[in-house]
C-alpha cells in the first residue's frame, strides 16, 4: 500500500441487517490522526475487530443523518470515553448534527455523572462533544491532512455530503449514500481510492416500482456507477454500502466492469486500503 492516507473499512453494511456486514464506517489514518466518516452500528466493536483502538478516534464526519450511518455514534461518544479517549470527541456534519448529539449526551447524562463522580472516576472533559455543523468546503485541514465536503444528491435529504481527504501525497475520495454525481467525479479526478456506494442493477430491476422509484433517487447502481468511474479514473474504486439484493458478488462486479477497466473490488470488513 502506498505511503500517505491509508482506509480502513470499518463497515460496509446498510439498513439491511448482514451478519459479515457492520454499518456504515470508514476510518481514515495518517500517522498519528483517526478520522471516522460515518458510525453505523457496531462501530466500536468494528474499529477493535479491525486491529485499532476507537479511543484514538478524534474526529468523526457524518455524510448524512440517515439512522444507519449513525446508530453508532453514541458508542464513540460513550463508549470510546469509556475506553480511554483523552480531550473531548469532535463531530462534523451536516445541518442537524448538533441537534443529534445534543439528544445523545442527554441520553446518556446519568450514565456520564455516574462515571465521572463515582468510584470510577472518569475524565469528564474527555466526555465532551465538540459540533461542527458543516457546508461545502474545507472541514478540516491540519497542515498535513485536508478534509474537504462536497454536496451529493442523495433523494430527498436537504444536506448530504462526500468527502475528499488528502494527505502525504494521497488521496481519497469518500462518497457517502448518493445518486450518480458529477460532484464524486470532480472531487477524485484520478484520485488513489474511490469508496463508494453501489446496488445491484440487476436486482433492482427484480424489484416491484415502489422499490426501483426509492433506491434510483438516493443510490447508484453497478452499471451507473462503473460509467461514473470511468469519469473519475480512480487508482482503486472499492464498492461501500453494499445491497446486493439476492445477487451474487461477482455479478455486482461485471456490472461495474462492463464501463471501468480500472481496478476495483468489494469492500471487505476490517481491511486497509
Amino acid at each position: 500500500m502506498d505511503e500517505g492516507v491509508s482506509v480502513v473499512v470499518v463497515g460496509s453494511g446498510t439498513p439491511v441487517a448482514d451478519p459479515e456486514r457492520g454499518g456504515p464506517a470508514t476510518l481514515v489514518i495518517l500517522g498519528e490522526r483517526r478520522l471516522l466518516f460515518d458510525a453505523g452500528p457496531g462501530v466500536l466493536r468494528g474499529i477493535a475487530s479491525a486491529g485499532h483502538d476507537a479511543a484514538r478516534v478524534q474526529h468523526i464526519f457524518l455524510t448524512h443523518l440517515h439512522s444507519d450511518h449513525t446508530l453508532g455514534l453514541d458508542e464513540m461518544i460513550s463508549g470510546a470515553w469509556t475506553a480511554g479517549r483523552e480531550g473531548p470527541l469532535e463531530v462534523h456534519g451536516p445541518p442537524g448534527t448538533r441537534a443529534l448529539v445534543a439528544s445523545l449526551v442527554a441520553a446518556f447524562a446519568e450514565d456520564r455523572a455516574i462515571r465521572t463522580g463515582g468510584l470510577e472516576a472518569a475524565d469528564p472533559s474527555s466526555s465532551e462533544v465538540i459540533v461542527t455543523e458543516l457546508e461545502p468546503g474545507v472541514a478540516f485541514d491540519d497542515g498535513a491532512l485536508e478534509v474537504r465536503a462536497f454536496a451529493v444528491a442523495h433523494g430527498t435529504w436537504e444536506h448530504a455530503f462526500g468527502y475528499r481527504i488528502a494527505g502525504a501525497g494521497r488521496v481519497v475520495v469518500i462518497s457517502g449514500d448518493t445518486s450518480p454525481s458529477d460532484a464524486v467525479v470532480d472531487a477524485c479526478a484520478g484520485c488513489d481510492v474511490l469508496v463508494h456506494e453501489v446496488y445491484s442493477a440487476a436486482g433492482w430491476r427484480e424489484g416491484p416500482e415502489d422499490f426501483r422509484a426509492y433506491h434510483g433517487a438516493f443510490h447508484t447502481s453497478g452499471e451507473q456507477l462503473g460509467r461514473l468511474a470511468a469519469r473519475a479514473r480512480p487508482r482503486l474504486l472499492v464498492l461501500d454500502h453494499l445491497l446486493f439484493f439476492g445477487r451474487p458478488p461477482a455479478e455486482l462486479l461485471d456490472e461495474v466492469r462492463a464501463s471501468f477497466d480500472g481496478d476495483v473490488l468489494i469492500a471487505q470488513d476490517g481491511e486497509s486500503y
